[in-house]
């Protein structure tokens, strides 16, 4: 084992990418440190969520991952602060000592101070916002066959997503198509048209990282698949019985689900900015510690004079960049400076349609839809999850079927119902 100790705190797309260029010199010994003991594919939690996939499907084991790099260990545990004055990370109590970090925790979602977003709205940033997304909805449609409240079957059927960026407009598609091609069949006690799934952004339009006609075209594609779609329309609250909005409007619906952004993950010891992110050089670094290295969602830089996004695509570029210019300050060589590549952008919208954007060239429909299939098999980790997930992709095309319907925890939905009638009493209306 060598004698320079890298720890990397973070075992997602940005963590990786820098263990994997650390563990290229064998003179260095790497600690790879995560509260899970896998690696999640996050862009793919979508799906679980909405019945499409098994979560071991898009999460794979750190260790299993691991086996190949002799010099590099992996460590679960809570990473509680970090110490640059004395170079060290706490960990569950104890501390781990490095010579260089590597900060790759990633980001969590951000309710921008909206009442009630915490304690009634679900946001999608793990396997467990997943699999409760999946049993509230599938919770929601066994209790609405046995409610004979109109009211409250409404709110119960009506599922509201906010913001409109790739993981809503993915996840808005996937709710219409389980609703058209699984809950109608499994449920005929519902009517189709009982069911609504609302997309609401505060934007002008969706997907605002895209052309404009991008988002259009996501627009009419994500309406005819019967999605009703807000813009420019601001949540100002989320309660037990819906969503209120800043015109005074008001929607009931019992499973409200917050994909509308998110921030970096603070750790105390380090600095913080704005949404939570911190400031590095160009080479990746902190400032006040030169030593610590910081990738990913958690990164803030400016290229071109814009922030860079907070995508899967950066963090690799980023992780593989700070692990590159450890090794090149460990041998006594210049750093490099960071640089995006940006590869372009691909979001599935449902069945045969999605919208991709390369360079300027935007192309949509089918040929968007199976590159964006190619790409997410590509990327997955391990043989075993690619077979499994194309599989079950395979027999979703064919059958029009979600195989994964198990409810694992039954959500009790709030009562009185009269709490939603007043709603009703004082003129507040969906929109």
């Amino acid at each position: 084992m060598g004698t320079t100790h890298v720890v990397v705190l973070g075992a997602g797309f940005g963590g990786l990418s820098a263990v994997r260029q650390l563990a290229r010199d064998r003179n260095v010994r790497v600690t790879l440190i995560d509260r899970n003991n896998y690696h999640l594919f996050q862009p793919l939690l979508y799906q679980v969520a909405i019945a499409g996939l098994e979560a071991p499907q898009i999460a794979w084991p750190v260790r299993a991952i691991l086996r190949r790099y002799p010099n590099v260990r992996f460590l679960m545990g809570n990473v509680e602060s970090v110490d640059t004055m004395d170079r060290c990370v706490w960990v569950d109590g104890k501390a781990v000592s490095y010579d260089y970090l590597v900060v790759a925790v990633g980001s969590a979602s951000h309710d921008y101070g909206v009442p009630g977003v915490r304690e009634y709205a679900i946001p999608l940033k793990s396997l467990q916002h997943a699999i409760c997304i999946r049993d509230r909805v599938f919770s929601a449609a066994e209790e609405a066959v046995r409610t004979v409240s109109p009211s409250r079957r409404r709110a119960l059927l009506t599922f509201v997503v906010v913001g409109a960026g790739p993981t809503g407009v993915e996840l808005a598609g996937a709710l219409a198509e389980l609703k058209r091609h699984v809950l109608q069949r499994d449920y005929p006690e519902i009517p189709a048209e009982e069911i609504s799934i609302v997309l609401v952004e505060a934007g002008e339009r969706p997907l605002p990282l895209l052309s404009p006609a991008a988002s259009e075209y996501t627009t009419k594609t994500l309406e005819r698949m019967g999605v009703q779609v807000l813009t420019s329309r601001v949540v100002s609250e989320v309660t037990p019985f819906g969503v209120t909005l800043q015109d005074g409007s008001f929607i009931h619906a019992h499973t409200v689900i917050w994909t509308a952004g998110v921030k970096g993950v603070a750790l105390p010891g380090l600095p913080s900015g704005r949404g939570g992110r911190i400031h590095t050089t160009p080479t990746l670094s902190v400032p006040e510690a030169p030593e610590v290295y910081v990738v990913g969602d958690l990164n803030y830089m400016e290229q071109g004079g814009k922030p860079l996004p907070q995508v899967a695509p950066l963090a690799k570029q980023q992780g593989a960049c700070a692990g590159r210019n450890i090794l090149r300050r460990i041998h006594g060589k210049p750093e490099v400076p960071f640089r995006y590549w940006d590869k372009g952008t691909l979001v599935t919208i449902g069945r045969n349609h999605a919208v991709g954007e390369v360079r300027g060239l935007r192309f949509t429909g089918i040929l968007a839809w199976l590159t964006w299939l190619a790409v997410h098999i590509y990327y997955l980790t391990g043989m075993r999850n690619r077979l499994m997930v194309l599989g079950n992709w395979i027999y979703s095309y064919l059958t029009y079927d979600f195989a994964v319907r198990v409810i694992h925890s039954p959500h009790q939905f709030p009562y009185p119902e009269e709490s939603v009638e007043s709603a009703e009493e004082v003129g507040v209306a969906q929109p």
